[in-house]
């Protein structure tokens, strides 16, 4: 009889035990769950501080395109032709309505002399503006009327202007070896357009 009383005491503890140790488990798994919580939450956090303090975007890929020579519309210009070349590129958004685009040309001129050579200068047309879209003799009437000679270029489709990111006329993007380094929209400066092209431009000789 004393042996089974103390086989059940000892079975009585035993129980007690693993409930005890399960408890334990139980308090555990809750620190831990809690421990890998606070964690993620940690890295987060921080993950959010580094971006919002410490990212800094570099420069978007400049779309492709292929548009006609508003001169010439049998003759088709290449972005590669120009992306590729080594010189920074400096595209202009227009519409030949629009009285900014009107007004920016003598601007407009003016960097083309005195960056001939140094970069390659483009406009590019063919978008709406109060109902109407330029067409490719819109762009060459606007070239001939102003006596401007960069290049007028057609896009067909309406749509690359919007592809960088622009909806107002005029609007800028300063592209080199192949991304977008400096854009802006609206009538701008001489100064300021000089002081974009100038950190990229090789100084005169």
């Amino acid at each position: 009889m004393a042996s089974k009383r103390r086989r059940k005491q000892q079975q009585k503890e035993e129980r007690k035990l693993d409930h005890r140790m399960d408890r334990r488990r139980e308090a555990f798994n809750d620190i831990a769950l809690k421990l890998a919580a606070t964690l993620v939450v940690l890295l987060v956090a921080a993950g959010a501080i580094w971006y919002l303090v410490y990212y800094e975007p570099g420069p978007d890929i400049a779309e492709p395109w292929r548009l006609q020579d508003s001169d010439n519309p049998d003759n088709y210009h290449d972005s590669a032709d120009y992306y590729e070349s080594g010189r920074p590129t400096l595209l202009e958004f227009l519409q030949t309505d629009c009285p900014h685009c009107n007004n920016q040309v003598p601007t407009m001129n003016d960097i083309h002399g005195d960056y001939l050579g140094r970069i390659d200068l483009l406009a590019i047309g063919g978008f709406p503006l109060g109902g109407r879209v330029d067409s490719l003799a819109d762009l060459r009437d606007f070239k001939s009327k102003h006596q401007v000679y960069w290049p007028h270029l057609y896009d067909s489709t309406g749509e690359l202007m919007s592809d960088y990111g622009f909806s107002s006329y005029p609007s800028f993007a300063l592209v080199v070896d192949g991304r977008v380094v400096w854009s802006g929209s609206g009538e701008i400066s001489y100064d300021s357009l000089a002081g974009g092209l100038d950190q990229y431009v090789e100084p005169e000789e």
